[in-house]
Order: C-alpha cells, then structure tokens, then sequence
C-alpha cells in the first residue's frame, strides 16, 4: 500500500512540474515567419471584403515533421488572434474553429466535425456528405466563423482514390471561394501534404506555404538549444551548467529527431522528473532516462550515454 502512495505521489509531483514548465511556450524564431505569413493571407482576405471587389478567401499552409511543434505554434498563433482587443476591420469577429484529423477522415467525417467543433446542436453523421456540408457552410455563416484550421490535413487525401483526391481538393478551394462567406483556411500536416495539393492549380493560386526544417547541426541552432535549456533551468529553478555544451545539445537534438518539438519535450519531461526527485541540477543521467523511457534504449543504444550517438537510430522503439 505504501509502495502504491509513494508511486502515486511522484506520478502527481512530475505532472505538476510538467504542467508548469509546459506554461512557458518558449517561442523559436521561426514563429515569426508563421505569423508573417497569416498577416499576409488576413490582409488579402479583408482587403478584399473592404474594397467590395471579387471576394474570396485565402489560406496558409505549414508543413513539417512529425513533433515539429506545427500544432503548438498554430494553436498560440489563433489564440491570440483571438484574444487580440482591437476590432477587425469589415465588421468581422476573432472567431475561428480547428480540427485534427484521424487517418482515416473522409471529406464527410471532416464535414461533421466541424459542424460538431462550431457547437451544432444535433449529430448527422448519418445524412449524406453534400447535407453535411451545407449545414457546416451555413453553420459557419451563423456563427460568424470565418478562420479554420485543419490539422494533419493530409489524413483527408490517404489512401485515396484520385477521384476522391479531387473532390476534397475542390472542396477546399470551394470554401475559400463560396460567394456568401469564403474563409480563411489553415492547413498543417507532414510534408506530403504539399504533393496532394500541388495537384490542383487553382487551389495553390489561394494558399501560401511555410515549411518548418528540421534542425540543423550548427552553431545558430546550439544557442537556440541553450536558450531554452536557461529559459526552462530558470523556470523550473534547476541548475543546467553542467549541461551547457555543444557534445551535450548535438546529442539531445540527435535524440529528438531533429525536431524543435521533441527536443523541447526532452527538456520538460527531464527536468520534471529531476524536480520530482527532489533535485536541484539536471544531469545527462535524466536526460538518459527520458530517452530510454521514450524508446526502450538500453545504455548501449542510449544516445545520451555511447560513445558515438549518431549510430543509433534515435526515432524508433527498442525491444526492452
């Protein structure tokens, strides 16, 4: 029993540190250009409205690794569009909807759910997918909705007939431009998204892209790294100086599959279970810990630990 409370108490102690360290969203510089980029198609689409020209929508595309933190940066990026006090011109409200995606959605099961996500009072899950669609479209109109996001986008087109690709591809242009209430659309998924959509020329013409790479091995990115490695240190009062150096942040990016994501996760998830252990410094020894308990790595697969990291392949599961 005591065992059970002692366990118990150190899963609540690293949920705790980890939520407050997670309150930290340590911004990268890349966000920047993600917010360029929607300022962009926002000014195009009120322009538009305003001059009472031919009006229709525009859309953002960003694509990525998987933990790349696309999903993370769209997230902040819309919450505070919305919660931005100045009134947008045009008579418009902050109000936008976004979605994540299964493998399997279809152009229906994406219709429905945001019917769902825009609060529609009954479900029609049962009705065909043009219904669907008309009641969401309309839906839209009422609430005032004129900003969504789809996220992993590319879970519409899998696996898809052509046929089909076209018709959700035409689906997506079609409500950028519908006549009564275009959008702005925000697509973000795996880089293949880009090759489902450059087959349509007319939808491409709407959508502007921004590409997260993964991290490079070079000086910029180690004191990218060791910026956050302070920010958190800082936040979560833990001493990192026995980590600050370029064998240790070649290693964790390595670990992280080169993803800013992952690599931030790393930071967290170690100095949560530092905090949890009652710690004062963060050591390789629970950065070690983090990567085995992600991957199953033995000590000599672990990349904190071998002599030679970049042998391992750092984004796969171990047998334990």
């Amino acid at each position: 029993m005591t065992d059970t409370i002692d366990t118990m108490a150190r899963v609540d102690a690293m949920a705790a540190h980890m939520t407050e360290l997670k309150k930290l969203n340590y911004e990268l510089p890349r966000y920047s250009g993600l917010q360029a980029g929607f300022d962009s198609v926002l000014a195009q689409f009120l322009s538009s409205r305003l001059a009472d020209t031919h009006f229709e929508g525009r859309g953002l595309v960003l694509t990525a690794g998987t933990r790349s933190g696309k999903s993370h940066d769209i997230k902040n990026l819309l919450k505070g569009f919305a919660e931005n006090p100045s009134p947008l011109q045009g008579g418009l409200e902050r109000k936008y909807i976004r979605v994540s995606l299964r493998t399997s959605t279809t152009w229906k099961h994406l219709g429905s759910a945001l019917l769902k996500t825009s609060g529609y009072f009954t479900d029609l899950d049962h009705r065909s997918s043009d219904m669907i669609w008309r009641r969401t479209e309309g839906q839209l109109q009422r609430k005032g909705v004129f900003i969504i996001h789809v996220d992993e986008a590319q879970h519409t087109m899998h696996d898809k007939s052509p046929k089909e690709i076209k018709t959700i591809l035409d689906g997506f242009k079609d409500l950028m431009k519908r006549p009564e209430w275009p959008i702005v659309l925000i697509l973000s998924g795996i880089p293949t998204l880009l090759d489902y959509l450059n087959q349509s020329d007319e939808l491409i013409a709407l959508l502007e892209p921004i590409s997260y790479s993964d991290i490079a091995y070079n000086q910029q990115n180690l004191e990218e790294a060791d910026a956050i490695m302070c920010a958190y240190g800082t936040a979560a009062k833990l001493d990192v100086s026995g980590l600050r150096d370029e064998d240790t942040y070649n290693r964790m990016i390595h670990g992280a599959a080169r993803r800013w994501g992952r690599f931030i996760e790393m930071v967290v998830h170690s100095m949560a279970h530092a905090k949890a252990s009652g710690r004062t410094e963060l050591t390789r020894s629970d950065l070690a810990e983090t990567f085995r308990r992600w991957t199953g790595a033995s000590d000599s697969a672990n990349v904190m630990l071998v002599d030679n990291p970049y042998r391992i392949e750092a984004h796969k599961l171990f047998p334990t």
